[in-house]
C-alpha cells in the first residue's frame, strides 16, 4: 500500500512539472485565434551527480591489504546503489541520473554512468555489482581493486 501511495506521488509531481513546461512553451494567444503554442513531445529531467567514495572504516585499516581492498570496493558498490535509489525517491521530477563516482586518494572516476528510472525500477535483484551494471553503470576491477575509468 505504501509503494501504491509512493507512486502516485512521484506521478502528481511529474504531472505537476509536465504541466509547467506546457505552460512555458505556451505562445501569446492572437486576438480571438486558438492557442497556437509549442507542442510538447517528449521532456526529460536529468540530474547530473559526482561525489567521492567513502574510504573504508578507520577500524578496518588493519587489515591485509586484500581484504581491505576488497572491502573498499562492496562498501563503494552499495553505496551507489544506495544512493541511486535514495535519488529517485528523494527527485520524483528526475527521469535520469547521471553519475560519476571518484576514488578517495587518486579522485579519477571508478563508477560512471547514466541510470533511467525505468531502468532502476526494473533491475533484478542479485548481487550489487551486476544489477548496478545491469543498470548502466561501467566500472573495472583487477584483483578486486577499482581500475580508473579514464585510463
Amino acid at each position: 500500500m505504501i509503494t501504491a501511495a509512493k507512486r502516485f506521488v512521484t506521478y502528481l509531481a511529474q504531472q505537476r512539472l509536465r504541466r509547467k513546461v506546457i505552460g512555458a512553451l505556451e505562445v501569446n494567444r492572437r486576438a480571438g485565434v486558438r492557442n497556437d503554442g509549442l507542442s510538447l513531445k517528449s521532456m526529460r529531467n536529468r540530474l547530473e551527480v559526482e561525489w567521492q567514495a567513502r574510504e573504508i572504516h578507520p577500524w578496518d585499516q588493519g587489515m591485509a591489504p586484500e581484504r581491505a581492498a576488497q572491502k573498499f570496493v562492496q562498501q563503494c558498490l552499495a553505496d551507489v546503489d544506495a544512493a541511486i535509489s535514495r535519488l529517485f525517491a528523494t527527485l520524483p521530477d528526475t527521469d535520469e541520473i547521471v553519475l560519476r563516482v571518484l576514488d578517495p586518494t587518486s579522485g579519477d572516476p571508478i563508477v560512471a554512468g547514466t541510470v533511467t528510472r525505468a531502468e532502476a525500477t526494473a533491475a533484478a535483484a542479485g548481487s550489487v555489482g551486476m544489477k548496478l551494471k545491469s543498470i548502466g553503470l561501467v566500472y573495472r576491477l583487477v584483483n578486486w581493486q577499482f581500475e580508473s575509468l579514464t585510463s
